[in-house]
């Protein structure tokens, strides 16, 4: 599945129009439902009047003959698909997907220092939690010993997202998976509107491929067009050595390296502080 394409078929921006669509109620935009409605979401004249655009116009971006709005219908589909800040500026970034012009640069920007990436490695050795280094892609470029030790036994380990998907103990590891899983698709979804020509979207596009071959869940979740960025989460993770552990993920952005964040596991409680310090001794990989 290429992440280029919705599942109708199109552009990405007609995808991602047509699904979010489908999710807005008439009610929630005070128009009365109706028991003749053949849709269960809005009608396309209906998000068009609420856009401020011509039904016609607002056909032609679903149906993927037109591909560049201008901020102005931007701005006023958001209001009719009631997008939150996360999928407005993703539909920002669909409006300009091909703009990029040149590739090689766009890779670059992805990219830290060796400098920066060995200064970052120390950082997250003198964490006193678990903590991990991860990319937009959801890589774990990085790791120090207690980030190690909490994810033990689970393979592979390369990148999250395939952690939680193909990792055989993922799903009694992590106590609330159905909705770890959804978080990671969204998570994944929100890196794939900033250009089409973007070399990120070309390991986007294998690791979606992969991911819908291999798990029926990503496949079907994929599908919906759910976007997520967070702060802060809360994670109950059922470790197969120390027990049950509450820990507050922290995610630390970093200016400046081309979207890579640091992931920090923090107690949530003092008996996961009390657990965490049997995760002493050698790293299991």
């Amino acid at each position: 599945m290429d992440v280029s394409t919705g599942p109708g078929g199109g552009a990405p921006l007609a995808a991602f129009l047509r699904a979010r669509r489908d999710r807005v109620r008439p009610e929630q935009h005070r128009l009365a439902a109706g028991a003749q409605r053949q849709v269960p979401g809005l009608r396309r004249d209906e998000v068009a009047l609420l856009a401020g655009i011509s039904t016609d116009y607002y056909v032609r971006l679903e149906q993927g003959r037109e591909r560049r709005p201008s901020p102005t219908v931007v701005e006023g589909l958001s209001r009719a698909l009631l997008l939150d800040a996360v999928a407005a500026r993703y539909l920002r970034e669909l409006a300009v997907a091909d703009s990029v012009a040149d590739p090689v640069a766009g890779e670059e920007a992805l990219r830290m220092s060796t400098e920066r990436l060995a200064a970052v490695h120390q950082l997250l050795g003198s964490l006193p939690v678990p903590a991990l280094l991860v990319n937009r892609w959801l890589d774990i470029v990085g790791s120090n010993p207690l980030g190690d030790r909490l994810h033990e036994g689970l393979e592979p380990r390369d990148n999250y997202a395939r952690l939680v998907f193909l990792a055989p103990g993922a799903p009694s590891f992590f106590t609330e998976w159905p909705e770890l899983a959804r978080c990671m698709v969204a998570a994944l979804r929100a890196q794939t509107g900033s250009g089409t020509a973007s070399p990120r979207l070309t390991r986007l596009t294998r690791l979606v491929a992969e991911l819908s071959a291999k798990s029926d869940v990503f496949r079907t979740v994929w599908r919906e067009h759910h976007l997520y960025e967070k702060a802060m989460d809360h994670k109950r993770l059922r470790h197969p050595r120390i027990g049950t552990l509450a820990l507050d993920q922290h995610v630390l952005e970093l200016p400046g390296s081309g979207g890579h964040r640091i992931w920090a596991f923090h107690p949530a409680d003092e008996a996961t502080s009390d657990a965490l310090l049997g995760l002493t001794g050698t790293v299991s990989r």
